[in-house]
């Protein structure tokens, strides 16, 4: 296994996928944090509702703005950092408000998207807005070039690559064609036109309205006639995002555990990256059971175990002595099997991606001191100690 020094010094971009429940957002914060305390001015993006980012950092953060870590925050957790960091999160509807107020042509135009229903819904749940605000988020972040260092936190989806795909799907369905056949004239003036011209038609999107909630065909009709401008725009935009996600800038870190069907979901993630051309930069394998670095002599021998327990705990009763070595050797052979399905893992990787496994831990990683704790499986003790 490589430490990740090469990564984090070359890239500008870190992005930590993987399955939920994995550690992603503490992987996040804990690069972020790294990023600030070596100089970097540093952002840390998520799009998490639970808003773990918040708990790890201790902040309070607004939907809407950035926030900044103050030096006071961090001189309380004893750190010393020679950059800045700022933590956001994106909040699926206050970002496409803003996306609206940003790019309307005018103050009516833009009162009147964000009063139409069809907008409030489609800001609210469609498949992939989410992802592509968190995205454009990212974006705007790079290009605005008030960051050295930007780690995004994607969201705890079932199927990690839908966090990549969901925005192309937002974007077929929001493509030119769409947009200038619900901006023709017949479609404005609603059903009555429609029922005369094909009924067909007039059938099937009646039929979506009750899907969607939307009463009136004018709605649709009124939210694309509004956007005009901006689907153009949009386009320009997912373009611009996909670019910067293959960009060398950008590094695509696969955060794990050890779990056999978390392994494979991460094995299908990165097959997925293959299929995408998309290069994979790092492996974390979170809450890793360790294995007993025995010597020559010792072994996992139950007998062994005990009298070697009963030398070295003499005050300990001869029941509590038996449940020691039996969790111990529970313990032992967990962590065997997690070892194998890891070689097995590894065989998948290309050999100049390198894999962190980080074990389970003792401290509390729930502030700015306890994230620190990562760093150490990051890179090298000569690089901590250098740096």
């Amino acid at each position: 296994m490589k430490d990740f020094a090469t990564v984090l010094d070359s890239h500008r971009i870190l992005v930590c996928v993987g399955s939920g429940g994995v550690g992603k957002t503490t992987t996040s914060a804990a690069l972020a944090v790294w990023g600030a305390l070596h100089g970097r001015r540093t952002a840390v993006v998520t799009i998490d509702p639970a808003k773990r980012l918040a708990d790890c950092l201790g902040l309070t953060l607004s939907h809407t703005e950035a926030t900044p870590i103050s030096t006071e925050v961090f001189a309380r957790a004893g750190l010393t950092p020679t950059g800045t960091l700022t933590a956001l999160m994106v909040d699926q509807q206050s970002a496409w408000d803003a996306t609206v107020a940003k790019y309307a042509p005018t103050p009516e135009a833009r009162d009147r998207i964000l009063a139409n229903r069809f907008y409030q819904g489609l800001s609210q749940t469609f498949a992939g807005s989410h992802e592509y605000m968190a995205l454009n988020t990212l974006a705007t972040l790079v290009y605005s070039d008030a960051y050295d260092l930007i780690v995004l936190d994607t969201p705890p989806v079932r199927q990690a690559l839908d966090f990549l795909e969901a925005p192309a799907r937002l974007q077929r369905f929001l493509d030119s064609k769409l947009s200038r056949w619900f901006m023709r004239p017949v479609v404005e003036r609603g059903w009555a036109a429609f029922s005369f011209a094909n009924q067909t038609t007039a059938m099937l999107l009646r039929k979506i309205e009750e899907a969607t909630g939307i009463s009136t065909l004018g709605e649709v009709a009124e939210f694309f006639t509004a956007m005009r401008g901006m689907f153009e725009d949009f386009e320009v935009r997912f373009s611009r995002v996909s670019a910067l996600l293959a960009s060398e800038d950008t590094a695509f870190l696969l955060v794990t555990s050890p779990e056999a069907a978390v392994l494979k979901e991460a094995e299908g993630f990165r097959a997925g990256l293959e299929r995408m051309e998309i290069a994979l930069k790092g492996v974390i394998v979170n809450r890793v059971h360790e294995q007993w670095q025995a010597t020559q002599a010792q072994t996992l021998d139950t007998k062994q175990i005990t009298t070697q327990m009963r030398r070295r705990f003499p005050q300990v009763e001869a029941g509590d002595i038996r449940w020691m070595v039996k969790n111990f050797l529970a313990y032992q052979e967990l962590a065997k099997s997690e070892a194998l399905r890891l070689q097995d893992f590894h065989r998948e990787l290309s050999s100049s991606v390198p894999v962190v496994a980080i074990p389970l831990l003792h401290e509390s990683l729930a502030d700015l001191q306890g994230l620190t704790a990562l760093h150490r499986y990051f890179v090298s003790e000569k690089r901590l100690k250098t740096a």
